[in-house]
């Protein structure tokens, strides 16, 4: 809902003025606008691997619903499996989620929902959209295997045993985000490459502490030591 505390100390509707006394009198009236049928919400699209799958795109698309848009996650995948949790998670209805098994199909389908943005890693599809697409950040899964093996062998231990003290939720999504070999941004490489820090804890075995349990959430030694190259490689480009 696109209601907005002021400087001032009032509230406004979306891009409005800060008219409304209280937050509670800036959502009746905005609620009564909806009910009158006067206001046609703005249709927003992502793509889901390389996008909506990463930290940044399930940010901006946290902002896109806080703003009051209707967000779409239409992905050329052949199945909305792998999608659904993510879109549960932001509160994205799975009647607006889509797998279209091809490109060409993902941007008609892009078309035909009326969606003014839609945003995607693939240049292909921002060029086939034109000014409906947006360009995501490149995003990138070609970390080593052992990296995914580490991440999935850390899982497997909290499976058994749960977290404990262990982990924040970065840390979490990180060995999560390893083991299913999702794309990562640069940013989250950065945050994996700065792990290098905590490299000194990394043989405390899993049941006699956190740090041998988080090295391999973070993708282990093979997994750091690769974002620290990729981080640079990126960087020089």
């Amino acid at each position: 809902m696109p209601i907005y505390k002021c400087s001032n100390g009032k509230w406004r509707i979306g891009n409005g003025g800060c008219v409304y006394d209280t937050q509670d009198k800036a959502t009746k009236v905005w609620q009564a606008i909806l009910s009158s049928g006067g206001y046609a919400a703005e249709k927003v699209s992502y793509d889901y691997d390389g996008v909506l799958s990463t930290d940044k795109g399930k940010a901006a698309a946290e902002q896109d619903i806080k703003a009051g848009k209707i967000v779409y996650i239409i992905s050329a995948r052949q199945s909305v499996e792998g999608m659904l949790s993510t879109a549960s998670t932001l509160g994205i209805p799975k009647g607006r989620v889509y797998a279209t098994g091809s490109n060409k199909a993902k941007v008609e389908k892009i078309k035909s929902l009326g969606i003014k943005v839609h945003k995607d890693n693939n240049p292909d599809v921002i060029k086939e959209l034109g000014v409906l697409g947006i360009q995501f950040a490149e995003s990138y899964n070609d970390y080593p295997e052992s990296a995914t093996n580490n991440a999935k062998r850390a899982l497997k231990w909290v499976e058994e045993h749960g977290w404990g003290s262990c982990g924040e939720a970065t840390g979490k999504a990180r060995a999560n985000q390893l083991a299913n070999r999702e794309p990562i941004s640069r940013d989250t490489i950065a945050r994996m490459a700065s792990f290098k820090r905590h490299q000194q804890n990394k043989d405390v075995p899993y049941s006699e502490g956190c740090g041998g349990l988080m090295w391999d959430a973070w993708g282990g030694t093979s997994g750091v030591e690769w974002a620290i190259n990729k981080l640079k490689e990126i960087d020089n480009k």
